[in-house]
């Protein structure tokens, strides 16, 4: 049974490539970007406001782990959450910050130009 603390905790959880790390796209295992401080800042912030911080990526957790730690990331899990444990791939949690993603509108007709025309915040496709 969780903990009823956990259970109304916030939770992020927030892309390695793209949002972390500066992406390109894949150059390979291994290859990871430059950390982005202004996430690492944001971050910071929202562990101080008492947030549970999850990092969740296509990569393996024993790739990124060590690079989390030495670019000062916070986090809690990498990949799970398992104060919120789900019988799927993808971690439980309150948002999700990712760089390859389009918002639900209410109207999935309405969002299919946006997904046509999609392009990150950097303008990778």
């Amino acid at each position: 049974m969780m903990d009823s603390v956990n259970s109304k905790q916030p939770t992020i959880a927030v892309d390695f490539d793209g949002v972390i790390a500066d992406y390109e796209g894949w150059e390979g295992e291994g290859c990871l970007g430059n950390h982005r401080k202004d996430v690492v800042e944001a971050l910071t912030q929202l562990r101080e406001e008492g947030w549970r911080i999850i990092i969740y990526s296509c990569r393996a957790a024993m790739e990124i782990g060590a690079y989390l730690v030495a670019n000062g990331v916070p986090f809690d899990e990498i990949n799970v959450n398992s104060a919120r444990a789900t019988k799927g791939p993808k971690p439980s949690a309150t948002v999700y910050w990712d760089d390859r993603a389009v918002r639900y509108s209410g109207d999935a007709l309405a969002d299919i130009k946006e997904i046509r025309n999609f392009r990150t915040w950097n303008g990778r496709k």
